[in-house]
This record gives C-alpha cells, sequence and structure tokens, in this order.
C-alpha cells in the first residue's frame, strides 16, 4: 500500500478499491497538541466510503460553506475491516511522542468506533469530554495522561 501525498510530512492518504466499485479513502493528518507541559503530536484518522476522489477530498476539507457532505459507502464490513487494517499498520510508523486519534462525528460512528479498544486503543478525554479513541506505536510501551487544557 502507497502513501497518495508524499510530499507533506504531516499528511498521509490512502485509497483501495472495494468489491462494489466504491472506494475507501482513509486519511491521516499531523497536529501539535499541549498535553501536562509538554508538546506531543497527535495524527488523526478520517475513514470515508465514497465513489470518487473528488467526493472524498470534499468531505476531507469539510466544505468551506458548511454543508456537509453525504458519506455514500453501501460496502458494509468490507469497507470498515479494511479501514481497521490500514489504521493498525499504520500505528506502527509512529515516533515515541505520537500518537494516534480516531476522531468520530456522531453516536453511530462513535458505537462503532468502540471496538478499536479490542486493539489496544483507549478513550481520551478532553477538559472531561470523551473526544475520540487513541493509541500510540506498541513498540514504545507509554500512553498520554488524560489532557487538562
Amino acid at each position: 500500500m502507497r502513501d497518495l501525498v508524499k510530499r507533506r510530512k504531516s499528511q498521509v492518504r490512502y485509497q483501495v478499491g472495494l468489491s462494489n466499485g466504491q472506494s475507501l479513502h482513509v486519511y491521516f493528518w499531523r497536529e501539535k497538541e499541549f498535553v501536562s507541559d509538554r508538546v506531543v503530536y497527535v495524527w488523526n484518522a478520517a475513514v470515508i466510503i465514497t465513489d470518487s476522489r473528488k467526493k472524498a477530498n470534499r468531505w476531507k476539507n469539510r466544505n468551506p460553506r458548511g454543508t456537509k457532505e453525504k458519506a455514500t459507502g453501501k460496502v458494509g464490513l468490507e469497507g470498515l475491516k479494511k479501514a481497521l487494517d490500514i489504521i493498525l499498520e499504520f500505528r506502527y510508523r509512529l515516533k515515541p511522542n505520537e500518537y494516534l486519534f480516531v476522531v468520530f462525528d456522531d453516536e453511530k460512528r462513535k458505537s462503532a468506533y468502540r471496538w478499536l479498544e479490542r486493539y489496544g486503543f483507549m478513550p481520551f478525554y478532553k477538559n472531561g469530554v470523551f473526544r475520540a479513541y487513541g493509541t500510540f506505536n506498541p513498540m514504545y510501551g507509554q500512553w498520554l495522561p488524560e489532557s487538562n487544557s
């Protein structure tokens, strides 16, 4: 599998074809966070199944007019399984001060992403509010403390 955004070190994007002709798009982008008086880098993951790359990029960039792009994925568990494989593989690329967060948009996705706990992901809270499921590179064996910022 190859990264489709090779020139940007803070972004990674994968595209995988599915059996129904649609494509799975998995985006990763890095942001700097201040947690417990130290700087850590957080990789965020976003997943969409859609008909075209253009629709996926519009969804990722959150159409500036404020309208939410409708997800058109109809492939079911095949897409979720492939997305899980990509996410689990990506976490081995993380450095010691980097973490991977899978953020959800709504309650439906929140309950679906709960299955990530079986693979070592942990709930992340910010200001007492549940924000994402997160993990680190298992080779380093450390976890981010709860954020109070």
